[in-house]
């Protein structure tokens, strides 16, 4: 495990610098989509400082709100960089409503950037994957394999990189088809390929939440969203199959 970098006295966290480099490369993606769906890509750098604002405000205040008794005996804690007090389902909750009210604001189309931002936080959750095996966090099972790494003195599966590196493939297949992708499509190939990298990798991935006779739910999520994605997009693709043959070539040729 790598969690701290040691530059002269300075010992720096790697988890918060890697935070900070996976929302950067996240938006740059972002913006590299956007680009190719006619969007200018300065709409995704506004909307995601903007987003990150919110998403910190909101992160800290919802601690706040849920542990209040804890912080009404010591206030100034409210302002400490503790990353722990922080609620991250507040802080998505707030993202997405400054991306709403930026796409109503703007009049953007909301597929395309929809499919610029679902390949932007693809790239935002593989840099925090990768973090996430820096730091030991959500740890993989005990392996004998050769690439086993050591965490908390145990040879495990190295999931975080394996989630990291099935991440980095779907944002491949993505950009190498994006062309001939409809819009919308290009989102719900990002959902349904980030379900099935957890799909796989979570099968490695030690303490599990389970359910019945073992069955992991994170693995049972990430079937359903599969499913789901899947489905959108066969019913996408009918649809436009549909449109086409429907259509009328009105073309008209003069005779020789």
């Amino acid at each position: 495990m790598l969690q701290s970098i040691q530059i002269g006295p300075l010992a720096l966290p790697t988890y918060p610098l890697l935070l900070l480099a996976g929302f950067y490369v996240g938006l740059w993606l972002a913006a590299k989509v956007a680009g190719q769906r006619g969007i200018n890509p300065d709409h995704i750098f506004n909307a995601g400082f903007y987003a990150a604002i919110a998403a910190v405000v909101a992160g800290r205040l919802g601690h706040v709100l849920l542990h209040f008794p804890a912080y009404l005996s010591d206030p100034l804690s409210v302002f400490s960089p503790n990353l722990a007090a922080f609620q991250p389902l507040f802080a998505v909750a707030a993202t997405v409503i400054v991306f709403v009210w930026y796409q109503r604001k703007f009049d953007i189309p909301i597929l395309p950037l929809l499919d610029s931002l679902a390949v932007g936080a693809l790239g935002t959750l593989a840099i925090l994957a990768f973090a996430d095996g820096l730091n030991g966090r959500f740890f993989g099972a005990p392996s004998t394999l050769p690439w086993a790494i050591t965490q908390w003195s145990v040879a495990r599966h190295p999931v975080q990189f394996y989630e990291a590196l099935g991440i980095a493939l779907v944002i491949l297949f993505i950009w190498r088809f994006l062309h001939a992708l409809k819009p919308g499509q290009a989102a719900l190939l990002a959902l349904g390929g980030f379900a099935a990298v957890r799909l796989f990798v979570d099968a490695f991935r030690d303490q599990p939440a389970t359910i019945g006779e073992g069955f992991r739910l994170t693995q049972i999520g990430a079937f359903v969203v599969l499913v789901l994605a899947l489905l959108a997009l066969y019913q996408m693709q009918s649809d436009q199959d549909q449109t086409n043959e429907g259509s009328v070539d009105l073309t008209w040729e003069q005779p020789e």
